[in-house]
C-alpha cells in the first residue's frame, strides 16, 4: 500500500545525488567567479591594452585551474607554482557549498540511512559536479596563450575532495557516517584523537611560517613599496596586483618553514636561501620578493631556528596528552605522539608541494624549496619535539606514582611533622551535646 500511495517517491540515494550534483557546479562556479571577477576588473582599469574582454575571462578561467593546483602552459612556458592561499580560499568556498548540502540531507534521512546516503548519494555526486563545472570552464581556455592540459579536468577534484574530507571525516563525531568510522575503528584507539590534533598541528606551522613572512614584510616594507611603485600603475591596477601577491602569502608561508627547518629554498634556478647563507641572485620583479635578504653568509648561531619547529612539536605533544588517557600504556603514547606529528607534517608537506613549481622558463623553472628534504628535516624536528614532551611526561608520571619509603615514619596531616605514636579515629560531634563518636 505504501508504494501505492507514493506512486513517484524517489530514493533518497538518487534525490541526495542530484542535490549534491547541483550544489557542486555551483561551487565550482563561485571559486570560478573569484578569479574571472578581478581578471574583468583588471581589463577595465587597463584601457590602453589591446586584448578584449573575453581574454581577461580566459585568463582567470587559467589561473583558476592553476588554483587548483595544475598547470597551464604554451610557447614553452609552464605556470604550475599554484598559489596556496587561493587554493585554500577555493577549499572554503567549496566546504561552505558542500556544509549546506550535508545539513539539508542529513535532516531529511534517518541515522541509519545516512551512511549510504553520504558514501553514494553526496560524495559522488559533489565530486561529479564539480569535475562537470571544470569541464565546461576548460573550453574558455580553447585558443588561450596559457591553457591547461587534458588532465587537469579530473585534477580539479583535489578541492572537492578535500571540502568533503573537512565535513565528514570527524572519527569522534557522532554525525560522522558509519564509513567514516569504520575507518578509524580499523586502527588503534588513540588514531582518532592524533589525527585531529595532527591537523592542528599543522595549522600552526602554517601560522608560524606565516608570522615569520609577514615580520619580514613589516621590516622590509621600503624595499617592498619601492618595487611596487616601479609598476607606474593606476589605483584599481595597483589593487589588483596587491591582491594578487596576497594569495602568495601561504607560498611564502611554507618557504619560511622551509627555512626554519634547515634545507632552504631558492627563488630562481642556482639561487638558495638557508640559515647557511642567502643568494637569491637575479630575481624578477615581484614586489613580495623586495623581502628577501641580500647575499650574505650567516653564522653558525642562526642554525637555532631549527629549535622552532621542535618546539611546535612539543606544543603537539602536548595537545594530544590533554586529549587522551593512556593508562599507563607507553609505547601506545609514543606511537601516537609520532602519529601526530607525522600527520601534521604530511599536511605541510602536501601544501609545500603545491607551493612550489614553475612560473616561466629557464632560471624561473623551478621555484620553491624541494619537497622532500624540507618534509624529511621537518618531520624529525617535530617529531623529536612531540616525543621529548611525551617522554618527559612518562617520566614525571611515574615519579609521582613512585610510592614512600615504607621505612619512613608517617607525618602528621595537620602539622606536617612525623611521629611514632597511633592516629586517633576520627571523631564527630552531634548537634545535640552528645559526646564524640568514632566514625568507623
Amino acid at each position: 500500500m505504501s508504494q501505492l500511495s507514493h506512486p513517484h517517491r524517489v530514493p533518497a540515494t538518487d534525490r541526495a545525488r542530484s542535490s549534491a550534483i547541483r550544489a557542486g557546479a555551483l561551487a565550482a562556479s563561485g571559486t570560478l567567479a573569484i578569479v574571472v571577477l578581478p581578471a574583468l576588473v583588471g581589463w577595465l582599469a587597463a584601457p590602453e591594452g589591446s586584448l578584449g574582454w573575453f581574454s581577461a575571462v580566459q585568463v582567470g578561467a587559467g589561473i583558476w585551474f592553476v588554483g587548483h593546483g595544475q598547470s597551464i602552459g604554451g610557447g614553452g612556458v609552464t605556470v604550475s607554482l599554484t598559489p596556496v592561499l587561493l587554493f585554500l580560499l577555493f577549499v572554503y568556498v567549496a566546504a561552505r557549498w558542500c556544509r549546506r548540502l550535508v545539513v539539508t540531507e542529513r535532516a531529511v534521512v534517518s541515522a541509519a540511512e545516512w551512511n549510504q546516503v553520504a558514501l553514494r548519494g553526496v560524495v559522488p555526486g559533489f565530486l561529479l559536479g564539480y569535475v562537470g563545472a571544470a569541464a565546461v570552464f576548460s573550453i574558455l581556455t580553447l585558443g588561450a596563450p596559457l591553457a591547461p592540459g587534458v588532465a587537469a579536468v579530473p585534477g580539479t577534484l583535489w578541492v572537492p575532495a578535500l571540502a568533503l574530507g573537512y565535513l565528514l571525516v570527524r572519527p569522534a563525531d557522532a554525525e560522522a557516517p558509519g564509513f567514516v568510522r569504520a575507518w578509524f575503528l580499523r586502527g588503534p584507539s588513540w588514531l582518532p584523537f592524533a589525527w585531529r590534533v595532527g591537523w592542528r598541528g599543522a595549522a600552526m606551522l602554517f601560522a608560524v611560517g606565516t608570522g615569520v613572512v609577514l615580520l619580514r614584510l613589516l621590516v622590509t616594507a621600503p624595499d617592498v613599496l619601492r618595487i611596487h611603485g616601479e609598476y607606474g600603475l593606476n589605483v584599481v591596477a595597483g589593487a589588483v596586483v596587491v591582491l594578487a601577491q596576497l594569495m602568495l602569502l601561504g607560498n611564502a608561508a611554507t618557504w619560511a618553514l622551509a627555512f626554519l627547518a634547515g634545507p632552504g629554498f631558492s627563488v630562481a634556478a642556482g639561487s638558495v636561501i638557508s640559515p647557511a647563507s642567502a643568494e637569491p641572485g637575479l630575481m624578477p620583479l615581484v614586489p613580495i620578493l623586495g623581502a628577501l635578504p641580500d647575499q650574505a653568509d650567516y653564522p653558525p648561531i642562526l642554525f637555532v631556528v631549527l629549535l622552532i619547529p621542535v618546539a611546535a612539536g612539543t606544543v603537539i605533544g602536548r595537545w594530544l596528552d590533554r586529549e587522551v588517557e593512556f593508562f599507563g600504556n607507553v609505547r601506545a603514547r609514543l606511537m601516537a605522539a609520532a602519529a601526530a606529528a607525522a600527520i601534521a607534517v604530511a599536511v605541510l608537506g602536501v601544501l609545500t608541494w603545491l607551493a612550489n613549481g614553475s612560473v616561466g622558463a629557464e632560471r624561473l623553472a623551478a621555484v620553491g624549496p624541494a619537497v622532500a628534504p624540507v618534509v624529511g628535516a621537518l618531520l624529525v624536528e617535530v617529531a623529536l619535539g612531540a616525543l621529548a614532551w611525551t617522554g618527559w611526561c612518562v617520566w614525571r608520571d611515574r615519579v609521582e606514582a613512585r610510592p614512600a619509603d615504607p621505612l619512613a615514619p608517617p607525618e602528621d596531616e595537620e602539622s606536617g611533622s612525623s611521629t611514632s605514636q597511633p592516629a586517633a579515629p576520627d571523631t564527630v560531634t552531634t548537634d545535640i551535646g552528645d559526646p564524640e563518636r568514632p566514625v568507623f
